[in-house]
């Protein structure tokens, strides 16, 4: 069966039935065929493409995803992905539901702020010296450049207001630099985790939202408990010290 019939009887549309039906431009629809998030069913020419009428729920689901929950592109082609392998729908919506929780504005519902460094160094109250020697020890990284300048957002204003705080108490980033190591250690929980997860036997059905859970109380449990022992050993190491004297 040659391609003008798959394309019949299939339905397909060319790019700019596509975009008309969705309504979007015919540069989105590049884009997003550009970074994976839309497949064509059939290519008949390097700049000629036929989508299937399902793609018209996909760019649906991105724009939703993108402009009202706010996740960035490169999640939200984690969840189209998943939708287009046929993975259940439970999973689906628990991988959308925790994605949207860690992406969420931290200004509670708003749409995520993203400034400038002159911003940054308003809402912060720190010095140019003190958000780059921040950035060096990475606890402050810009999410984006605008022409060659840093573009941070809500996490990095947070951060940069605690310090800002800590040095209220004549502390300094240098008193933290085990947070740099735990920087790491999360950067390598996330990827073990996923690791483990997709190992599992039929992961595409586990409840996502459960196992975060789990092991977010996990990590919760095992902190308190070590402070628990670091705390009841200082009071015996203190009480030891004064029978000495």
């Amino acid at each position: 069966m040659n391609k003008k019939k798959d394309i019949a009887q299939q339905g397909l549309m060319r790019i700019s039935e596509l975009a008309k039906a969705a309504g979007v431009s015919l540069t989105t629809i590049h884009y997003y065929t550009r970074e994976g998030l839309l497949l064509p069913s059939i290519k008949t020419a390097h700049n000629m493409a036929y989508y299937s009428q399902d793609c018209i729920n996909d760019i649906r689901l991105i724009k939703e995803l993108q402009t009202q929950r706010f996740l960035p592109l490169s999640v939200i082609k984690q969840i189209v992905q998943a939708k287009r392998e046929g993975q259940a729908t439970d999973h689906i919506l628990d991988l959308e539901s925790i994605m949207v929780e860690i992406f969420q504005p931290l200004s509670g519902g708003a749409k995520p702020k993203k400034v400038s460094l002159s911003d940054l160094l308003s809402a912060s109250g720190l010095s140019e010296y003190s958000i780059k020697d921040l950035e060096d020890r990475e606890f402050i990284v810009p999410v984006e450049t605008n022409n060659g300048r840093p573009i941070y957002d809500d996490i990095d204003i947070q951060i940069a207001r605690i310090f800002k705080r800590l040095a209220e108490f004549g502390l300094k980033p240098e008193n933290f630099s085990i947070y740099r190591e735990y920087v790491e250690l999360i950067r390598t929980e996330f990827d073990a985790m996923h690791e483990t997860f997709h190992q599992l036997p039929n992961h595409e059905i586990v409840p996502l939202r459960e196992l975060f859970k789990i092991t977010n109380d996990l990590k919760k449990y095992l902190a308190l408990r070590i402070y628990r022992q670091e705390a009841q050993s200082l009071r015996t190491h203190r009480s030891d010290r004064g029978k000495d004297k």
